[in-house]
């Protein structure tokens, strides 16, 4: 049995990001999860967070990872998500003023108001902040 597992992470209008790790930290709906080689195969959602991998040589490594779903089978983590980003790439100022849109249009009273889009615009901003 390795100690490696292949990482592909997938995002519309980026290059893959191709990893052999030792371990990946994310999380569910449900609360954190972490893959490590050998792990059963899998289909698991994913949520707005701050994404931790060890790369083989030890490294530890973090990203922003938006909404997506990851798939596990024989050693490979295919983690297909809408947005990821490295920390030098999260404009502060934009995550600020994605927040406080998002908390307005959660407590306005107007009646077209898309409440689930603004819970996940909120879930983004908010994980970019705690990243950055």
């Amino acid at each position: 049995m390795g100690k490696t597992i292949k990482l592909n992470i997938v995002s519309p209008g980026r290059e893959v990001l191709t990893e052999e790790i030792i371990s990946l930290l994310t999380t569910e709906p449900n609360g954190k999860i972490e893959f490590l080689a050998n792990h059963a195969p899998s289909i698991v959602a994913a949520i707005p967070t701050v994404s931790v991998y060890t790369t083989a040589n030890g490294d530890i490594k973090k990203l922003f990872t938006s909404s997506g779903i990851i798939y596990v089978k024989d050693d490979v983590i295919n983690f297909c998500c809408d947005s990821f980003n490295y920390p030098e790439e999260i404009d502060i100022n934009r995550a600020e003023e994605a927040f406080k849109r998002a908390e307005e249009r959660l407590t306005s009273k107007k009646e077209n108001v898309d409440i689930e889009r603004a819970k996940r615009a909120l879930a983004r901003a908010n994980a970019r902040l705690q990243f950055k």
